[in-house]
């Protein structure tokens, strides 16, 4: 890798946080954009960009199931409600783990929506 060498038998580990805020792969990575993968957009990406669930052969068995579960909860969620986070965006507190997540809980507002 760039002229270093990896000895064998060495684990290689993706910090995933570090290549999903890419700027040179995604523009304004901070900002909510779910645009920039749609297939006109997402085609100029490198194939392994952004891989929530890994890659390859070895990736998540559930990833299509989980992925079809999340649109169905976020597209009733944001139909039936107004999100707001309760803490500003610079106060949140991550935890690098296997997954990223908040070290504190997330506080956030649903109002519903008037029909």
């Amino acid at each position: 890798i760039e002229g270093r060498v990896v000895p064998a038998g060495c684990e290689v580990l993706l910090f995933l946080l570090a290549l999903h805020q890419d700027r040179t792969m995604f523009p304004e990575p901070e900002k909510f954009n779910p645009d920039r993968f749609l297939p006109e957009n997402a085609k100029s990406l490198h194939p392994f960009a952004f891989v929530p669930f890994s890659a390859g052969q070895r990736n998540c068995i559930g990833q299509r199931l989980a992925q079809i579960e999340m649109k169905v909860v976020l597209a009733t969620i944001v139909r039936e409600c107004h999100v707001t986070s309760l803490d500003a965006r610079d106060k949140l507190q991550l935890a690098v783990e296997l997954v990223l997540r908040s070290k504190t809980p997330l506080r956030l507002r649903f109002q519903p929506r008037r029909r």
